[in-house]
């Protein structure tokens, strides 16, 4: 399924539009079945999503004792490290709406080990959400076609049995835990956010069919699929 793709004019008005787009969204989760799940993407677009989610009028839109927050990927490090997207999105927003505290799911990572975080993450899903999907997953893009912690030329690429995978990311000496294509192809919506010139590359060569197998090629949700992009993104 080829994403519809939003083009706006810069990088404030994708935020503006992104954040319209989110209050919406979840609005008519609550409306139609009374909560919102939502899994997090770490990057600075995402962020200031976040930090526009977390002033007026967006808000006071949404009912956030309704939703319930997670996140799609997160970097083996303390919660209160730098490279932890749980604090970019804590500092960012959790800490300025008034969501309940056992709203916010983030990754244990405090434990060290990837592999025990991804199945103690994956427990946590199948406990708040039983076997519902997620209403809406958010994810940036790449340089190498990334999407969450799904890397080319790494095992969580082909893991469709779990709803986690952990991985290790040499390149950045990281080890990492993502959700899978599974859980991101069956959300009710899927939305990639690319911004800025230095992604214009990528996005010529994806939608162009320069080359193919990257990860967010390999992306087929099944329902609404959106790119959010700036003009300089889309230049190429």
């Amino acid at each position: 399924m080829k994403a519809e793709q939003k083009i706006l004019p810069d990088a404030t008005s994708l935020i503006k539009a992104a954040a319209e787009h989110f209050v919406s969204t979840a609005r008519s989760a609550i409306a139609k079945r009374g909560v919102f799940y939502v899994a997090l993407a770490g990057g600075s677009t995402p962020k200031g999503l976040y930090e526009k989610l977390a002033t007026s009028p967006y808000l006071e839109q949404i009912d956030w004792t309704r939703v319930h927050l997670f996140f799609g990927d997160e970097r083996c490090v303390p919660a209160t490290h730098d490279d932890s997207n749980f604090k970019m999105a804590r500092q960012a927003m959790i800490d300025l709406i008034p969501i309940p505290t056992e709203n916010v799911h983030r990754m244990p990572t405090e434990s060290g080990d990837a592999a025990d975080v991804a199945v103690r993450y994956a427990d946590t899903m199948k406990f708040v959400m039983k076997d519902a999907p997620f209403d809406l997953v958010l994810l940036g893009l790449g340089p190498d076609g990334h999407i969450a912690s799904l890397f080319p030329d790494t095992p969580a690429l082909d893991v469709t049995d779990t709803l986690t995978t952990h991985l290790y990311v040499e390149k950045f000496d990281s080890w990492r835990v993502t959700i899978t294509y599974p859980v991101i192809n069956a959300a009710r919506q899927v939305i990639v956010f690319i911004a800025g010139e230095a992604k214009a590359a990528i996005v010529s060569d994806i939608t162009s069919d320069a080359v193919s197998g990257l990860p967010v090629q390999r992306l087929a949700p099944q329902h609404d699929y959106y790119w959010f992009m700036d003009q300089a993104a889309a230049g190429k």
